[in-house]
């Protein structure tokens, strides 16, 4: 190799700039990341039912596609969560299968399903998750005069659609904020009185309100399109409508009610520092995906939003990008200073600028050529990927000097620098390439690993090794041909084990400053290489004393183990942490905002001013697409995040610590759960909240129940526990309602009517008979619904006298009169592991 290089230096210097300008490219051109990508594809299918409880969602809808799934090749296990009105499924595939390929193929089994599930069950979305699709940031978004309607409508249909477009960027639905919808507030003491009900009322709007097309006509020469009223457009319309008529006059909804143009009932709040917002989480597409690319794109686009009002304020925060900057540009100056420790070293030790600029050679080139193959190989810039090279860059330059050595003891014998390169270069050439194996040999475990360890250190040995194999080749070509073209004699002396008199190889009438530090370093090391070998040789003449000495030291060593803490992954402060609490369950969304207003000001007396930077809460959930993405299960449960200043003085596991004992303190009716709220640890755990969770599996889910809280209360007493947090809860208050099927059959009423009824008062008819509502002004729809004043129902006496009638019927009736209500307890969620339910405990390790 060595000869082929000096033979050939055109064809190793266009090879050397080959690798030098692809290299750049690739590095400017490859991704940047915390991690590396995690091939661990994770479908979630979403299904939504408004206002079905848990375990009904969980038996008519989480069931039957989970069982479904398991037709599916390739899974690994499938979680799941039933939540009031939601379904929320996740399938995990084995590591590395093909992430487009099991969307597809879990796709294919939920259309194939959607014929079983109940009726009027939304369909589901199916989409692609992986253990990198977090949040990278939040785009907060608040103004002076600007309600939570308008904010949300906001967020939904101008913001969001103008930044989902930034690459890489997947923009889910707004969190916060109130639904836009056109409400018909119906009476029920009116509703009675007219002899109706409320789907009386539903069915005589969406009877008028009809998305039909009315065709064209032909009419002479000329083809006319036929545009018709058939869709309501003002609220006088809607309040002019005819319900029905009563001889020659008409019953109109305004006699009954009155049209707004309102919202629905809220069950999420979001606030900003204290003032009820709303947000945007912006997360990753995928693995290949550039997280600071993601986030610049998405400052970018926030600057130049149109159509906006100018009173609406918009932050992008909780931005997980500086977080991966820092950790990167850590890394690369830690690796910048041992470059130039590394070269310094060289130069002191060979003597030589050009000698040390030969063995210099090695490491960018071998970096260029590591970044080269990994880019083509589909890798990021990540941690692992710079920590590998950082630990490799020492060793790096090992095999050059090797090689530069041996070239300068040919030098020495005075043998000609083509000559002595070319000879240097090929005496060393396998015992180089047997000390490079030994070196790559030992990260092949990382080869056994599985889960997330496999992806996150294979990273880092395939850096180490392609940066290895690239030092070896450019050892054994560049530095042979650097040596033969510039290197015409030896600068330094002979080896220091030959102990002969240090001198200068050609002696001149004044030495330079580098050639007498030269001198006087080479004696000073030479008398250390003596001491060095009085020393072995002492040592030599007693083996048995030395061996049982260095026993004793190790053996000492290991008893300093266990006051070593042990962790899969250095702990890291991602400058912000987050609180997930829970109130007493079945408590309202108002009192919970209460709750948490209490915690946000615990934090502003905590966190000093100058460490605080944002408080962002997060209460309730919402029956859409937004309940992927939240661990809310319910209106007594809620998160908190609380970012810090890039330059805070106190940690934030500090700051979590202070937090634990004062919400302890001040408000025991709260149960916590602390995070760090970094990208490290949600990563590391796959999304999961918590590193450790211990599952209860059973049937019987108060008996599972009954048994996660007896290990909760026994894990709490193991020392290292910082937090234990069993986020289902089985107490959630609920109502049963027992329908007297023979009565209601003998006025002539069906459960499908007396249920719609009840829905429609409570909670509009949103789901089971949906009506739409087009802007004229902007285009975007809204929903058309009818349902009772929010405050209209206060007791159960009220939700027994709810109007009830036939759809062919005259005779109206009561709620009470053919039905009995009464109390009972209900899950806030059921949760499956492999198509049991189970009980989650999260475990949090102190630190």
């Amino acid at each position: 190799m060595s000869r082929f290089a000096i033979r050939n230096p055109y064809f190793i210097i266009v090879v050397s700039l080959f690798v030098l300008v692809l290299g750049v490219n690739s590095l400017n051109r490859m991704p940047v990341d915390m991690f590396p990508t995690i091939n661990i594809p994770v479908v979630v299918v979403a299904t939504f039912y408004s206002g079905m409880p848990p375990e009904q969602i969980e038996t008519d809808i989480t069931s039957r596609f989970e069982r479904f799934f398991t037709l599916g090749s390739g899974i690994e296990h499938i979680e799941s969560r039933s939540l009031p009105g939601v379904s929320v499924i996740k399938v995990y595939f084995q590591p590395g299968t093909n992430a487009d390929s099991a969307v597809t193929s879990i796709s294919n089994l939920a259309m194939a399903q959607l014929r079983r599930l109940p009726p009027g069950t939304l369909p589901p979305v199916v989409l692609k998750f992986d253990a990198s699709s977090l949040p990278v940031c939040l785009v907060t978004l608040k103004g002076e005069g600007l309600d939570e309607t308008k904010l949300r409508d906001l967020a939904q249909f101008q913001v969001r659609n103008q930044i989902a477009g930034v690459p890489g960027a997947s923009v889910p639905q707004p969190f916060g904020g109130r639904y836009r919808q056109i409400m018909v507030y119906a009476d029920p003491h009116k509703l009675e009185a007219h002899q109706l009900s409320a789907m009386d009322v539903v069915r005589s709007i969406n009877a008028a309100n009809l998305i039909l097309p009315s065709g064209d006509v032909q009419i002479g020469p000329l083809d006319y399109n036929i545009y018709t009223n058939s869709q309501l457009d003002t609220l006088e319309e809607i309040n002019e409508l005819p319900i029905k008529m009563v001889g020659q006059a008409p019953v109109r909804v305004s006699d009954i009610g009155v049209a707004k143009d309102a919202q629905q009932i809220q069950t999420n709040i979001v606030r900003v520092d204290g003032q009820r917002s709303v947000y945007l989480p912006v997360l990753k597409q995928g693995g290949d995906t550039n997280t600071i690319a993601v986030v610049n794109g998405i400052k970018e686009g926030v600057k130049h939003l149109v159509d906006i009002p100018k009173e609406l304020i918009s932050r992008v925060v909780f931005d997980q990008s500086v977080f991966v900057k820092t950790a990167i540009d850590t890394l690369l100056h830690e690796g910048a200073i041992g470059l130039f420790l590394t070269s310094l070293m060289i130069l002191i030790f060979l003597g030589s600028m050009r000698a040390t600029l030969a063995v210099f050679f090695s490491i960018p080139l071998s970096a260029l050529a590591t970044f080269i193959a990994l880019s083509m190989g589909g890798g990021s810039i990540n941690s692992m990927v710079l920590g590998g090279l950082a630990l490799a860059f020492s060793r790096l330059i090992d095999n050059s000097v090797v090689v530069l050595e041996n070239i300068y003891r040919h030098l020495e014998l005075g043998e000609a620098p083509e000559v002595a390169a070319e000879k240097g270069g090929r005496e060393v050439a396998l015992p180089v390439l047997a000390a490079t194996l030994t070196t790559v040999v030992v990260f092949f475990p990382v080869t056994f690993l599985y889960g997330v360890s496999k992806f996150l250190f294979s990273a880092l040995a395939l850096a180490v090794a392609l940066s290895l194999f690239a030092s070896y080749i450019v050892a054994m070509t560049v530095v042979p041909l650097f040596c033969a073209r510039f290197i015409k004699a030896p600068a330094h002396h002979g080896t220091p084990s030959s102990e002969e008199e240090v001198t200068v190889d050609h002696p001149k009438g004044r030495f330079t400053w580098g050639e007498r530090f030269n001198v006087w370093f080479n004696n000073r090391f030479e008398g250390f290489l003596k001491y060095y070998d009085r020393l072995v040789a002492a040592v030599l003449r007693r083996p048995v004393a030395t061996l049982a000495g260095f026993a004793v030291f190790f053996a000492l060593s290991l008893a300093l183990f266990p006051l070593i803490g042990v962790s899969f992954f250095p702990r890291t402060d991602a400058g912000q942490f987050v609180i997930n609490l829970k109130a007493p369950t079945g408590t309202r969304l108002s009192i919970t905002e209460q709750e948490v207003a209490k915690v946000e000001d615990i934090v502003r007396h905590e966190v000093s001013a100058e460490d605080l930077g944002m408080v962002v809460s997060n209460i309730g959930s919402v029956p859409d697409f937004s309940a992927i993405y939240t661990p809310n299960s319910a209106m007594h449960t809620a998160f908190v995040q609380v970012s810090l200043k890039e330059d805070h003085k106190v940690g934030s596991y500090e700051y979590m610590a202070r937090m634990k004992k004062r919400i302890a303190a001040e408000l025991p009716e709260l149960t916590t759960y602390f995070q760090s709220g970094g990208l490290v640890d949600a990563v590391l755990n796959m999304g999961m909240p918590a590193p450790i969770d211990v599952q209860v599996s059973g049937s019987n889910l108060q008996a599972a129940y009954n048994t996660a809280q007896k290990l909760s209360a026994q894990i709490r007493t193991i020392g290292g526990v910082a937090d234990v947090y069993t986020p289902q809860d089985l107490d959630y208050p609920a109502l049963k309602m027992d329908i007297d099927r023979t009565r209601a059959s003998q006025l002539g009423l069906t459960q499908q009517e007396v249920v719609g009824n009840v829905i429609t008062a409570l909670t509009s008819n949103g789901m089971i008979a949906p009506s739409f509502w087009i802007d004229p002004k902007t285009g975007n729809d809204y929903m058309l619904t009818v349902q009772y004043p929010e405050n209209e129902i206060k007791s159960i006496s009220d939700l027994s006298a709810i109007p009830l009638k036939a759809a062919k019927s005259s005779e109206p009736t009561r709620l009470d009169m053919i039905s009995t209500l009464r109390r009972m307890d209900s899950p806030t969620e059921v949760d499956h592991y492999q198509l049991r339910r189970t009980i989650d405990v999260y475990v949090s390790p102190r630190v």
